[in-house]
């Protein structure tokens, strides 16, 4: 397995749009701030200077293209040749897309702390900043749920390309429940008041993800359930989308 990893890490750093991604990340929440002055704000500056949303994009791209690649250049044949197992290679994959993740993330802090430096400097992140805590717990809790939304989408995204093969479709919908998040707000509402079994739907499990760190009462208002539950059902979602994605990977020809 390790060996594996090395392969997939040093396939990653040889291909220049890593750096890309890498790059745009970091300017991203800079340019926000620099063009907008309407982001030149603390609320700007815990939310990654609206870097997590070119952060999740990032993302969902680099998940798709993860697997479809190995299919579509016949990649995938060496591996297979060389004795490592389905699910190693797609273990491989989940550690590599995370990496990535998370280095998108860390560009998007450094690009934001800079912003913060020339347009926003009177700005403390060590002050309280509303009643989740100071700046940095703000800031923190954006980084988490982001991220859990990130495995959400990235687990339908795997299994989207693997049952239909193409990493296209998968981005679409990825982008689709990126930026259509009132659209799935008002499909969710819909199916629940149409059956109240339905607040276990997808949907909503995702948006009370984005939701996370309000009041309590407020939160169960909206999502029709505890953070804890949210959370719970979350994980098994999870289990289902890359369960099913790995076993159709598992079954695809080469």
């Amino acid at each position: 397995m390790l060996t594996l990893m090395k392969q997939e890490y040093y396939k990653a750093v040889k291909q220049s749009r890593l750096y890309i991604w890498l790059a745009l990340s970091f300017i991203f929440p800079l340019a926000i701030m620099a063009v907008f002055k309407t982001q030149r704000s603390g609320e700007s500056v815990v939310a990654f200077g609206q870097g997590t949303l070119y952060v999740f994009l990032a993302g969902i791209i680099v998940t798709a293209l993860s697997i479809s690649q190995e299919f579509g250049f016949g990649t995938i044949r060496p591996l297979l040749s060389r004795r490592f197992s389905r699910g190693m290679i797609f273990a491989s994959k989940l550690l590599l897309n995370l990496s990535v993740y998370l280095a998108l993330f860390v560009a998007a802090f450094l690009g934001t702390m800079l912003g913060k430096l020339l347009f926003v400097s009177h700005f403390d992140l060590n002050q309280s900043f509303n009643a989740i805590g100071t700046g940095w717990q703000v800031m923190g809790l954006t980084f988490i749920a982001t991220l859990l939304q990130m495995f959400f989408i990235a687990g339908l995204v795997l299994l989207i390309t693997n049952l239909v093969k193409s990493s296209g479709a998968a981005i679409g919908l990825g982008v689709v429940m990126i930026v259509g998040t009132p659209i799935l707000s008002s499909i969710s509402a819909m199916l629940i008041h149409a059956a109240p079994i339905l607040k276990w739907n997808p949907f909503n499990i995702y948006l009370g993800l984005a939701m996370l760190g309000m009041p309590g009462s407020a939160y169960k208002a909206v999502v029709h359930f505890s953070q804890n539950t949210v959370l719970s059902a979350y994980v098994v979602y999870l289990l289902m989308m890359y369960g099913a994605a790995y076993l159709i990977f598992k079954k695809r020809s080469v």
